[in-house]
């Protein structure tokens, strides 16, 4: 897969175009690329998405809607499901400014080259998102461009989208949050140094700070996966403050089983399985040594009844 940064990016040849936001890539957002390369295929064009580093209300007021996906990560996704090319880039003042209609013709047709089209049911577009399916339809319609439209997916009565994946990410409901993403909410980001008290009790951790705008998890400890320098191992994580030593640092704190070494400055992805407990401050350093052995018990615990 080709990536461009540039939302102007101009093809050198016609496309099959997939338009969303797609933060998480979710099972929604993989029905609609998935579509999209499928087409792609059988009309013998390339794949190609369009779409923004972060939701178009984080343009207009920073920061309001956390990121599930960091953009290297919703690149990581994309290429997954068989992307020809991905233009991602950020929401700004030009594009912001077309009516539905100048953005239909000046994007998709003038620049893209699109033959065909992608989006979500509930998909909108142009100035002020004024441009919905049934406008797209009649512009595809008028310009001979052809038009797929992905239906919702529901997975337990519970319909499918980044909304729901917040929300349960931030209740600590991570079993939903995997079922409606299609994979564990993870954390990809490099391993910095941290206080070592861990180490000094018997259970060396690896800290991670959560990017700014990034869906922080509800405080507390997790059984976790973890993957770092082609290996995968398992652990328990604690998202908080580490208020009984009287941190301020929001972070993520992760003690890997069975594993030695250094990773330091390695960039080391975290999925959160299951939610094991509050954050809690103890009254001694004692008291939180014997409850993390705990915690380690009840993950090896978890893990002995689950297949992942």
């Amino acid at each position: 897969m080709k990536s461009f940064r540039s939302l102007f990016y101009r093809p050198s040849a016609p496309t099959v175009v997939a338009l969303g936001c797609f933060d998480g890539v979710h099972l929604g957002h993989s029905a609609v690329v998935k579509e999209a390369v499928s087409v792609a295929k059988q009309k013998g064009f390339s794949s190609l998405v369009w779409t923004f580093e972060e939701p178009v209300k984080n343009f207009f007021a920073p920061g309001s809607v956390p990121l599930i996906t960091t953009p290297e990560e919703k690149k990581h996704q994309l290429c997954k499901l068989g992307v020809d090319l991905l233009v991602c880039g950020r929401f700004d003042p030009q594009v912001a400014s077309l009516s539905p209609e100048d953005f239909f013709e000046k994007i998709l047709v003038e620049q893209l080259e699109a033959r065909h089209i992608v989006c979500g049911f509930n998909y909108s577009f142009g100035q002020g998102g004024k441009g919905d399916v049934a406008l797209l339809r009649k512009l595809c319609e008028k310009a001979d461009i052809g038009l797929s439209v992905i239906p919702p997916i529901s997975l337990e009565g519970v319909e499918v989208s980044s909304t729901q994946i917040r929300y349960a990410v931030e209740e600590g409901r991570m079993e939903d949050a995997a079922r409606l993403l299609g994979r564990p909410y993870a954390l990809r980001t490099i391993v910095i140094d941290g206080q070592k008290l861990g180490r000094r009790l018997g259970f060396p951790t690896v800290n991670q700070v959560f990017r700014r705008g990034a869906l922080v998890p509800k405080k507390g400890v997790y059984v976790t996966r973890v993957r770092m320098c082609g290996k995968q191992k398992y652990g328990v994580t604690n998202v908080g403050v580490r208020p009984t030593v009287g941190g301020s640092l929001l972070c993520a704190e992760t003690h890997i089983f069975d594993f030695e070494g250094d990773l330091y400055g390695k960039t080391v992805t975290v999925e959160f399985l299951h939610f094991l407990r509050p954050e809690t401050k103890f009254d001694s350093v004692e008291l939180l040594s014997e409850q993390v052995h705990r915690d380690m018990e009840n993950a090896k615990t978890f893990l002995h009844k689950k297949t992942f």
